[in-house]
């Protein structure tokens, strides 16, 4: 097995790790989007981002959660999980409710 060797990042360039929004499906600084993880076999919006297991993101647009809500896709792959169109609305409800609530305090 062959390693590639790294090369080492500029001190100027900072590393921002990248996720895959589900709902447009676009890259992005994990940082700019919220997490939802698989708790206890339900999933739920991780807002702070620490919880175990596995995960998902979507972008803090009204755009993403309305394509993750109307997704066609059966079973989400990072999720390794089907998630019911019941429960979409639930999760974007929840995390409307929250940004909501986010812009305003600020």
């Amino acid at each position: 097995m062959t390693r590639r060797a790294r090369l080492p990042m500029a001190a100027t360039e900072k590393h921002s790790p990248e996720r895959t929004c589900i709902g447009c499906m676009k890259r992005d600084r994990k940082d700019a989007m919220i997490r939802l993880a698989v708790i206890d076999d339900q999933v739920a919006p991780d807002f702070e981002g620490k919880q175990t297991g596995r995960g998902a993101y979507l972008h803090r647009t009204s755009q993403c959660l309305e394509r993750f809500v109307k997704s066609k896709a059966k079973e989400f792959r990072s999720l390794r999980r089907a998630v019911e169109r019941r429960e979409r609305i639930e999760i974007a409800q929840t995390i409307k409710v929250r940004l909501d609530r986010e812009t305003r305090v600020e």
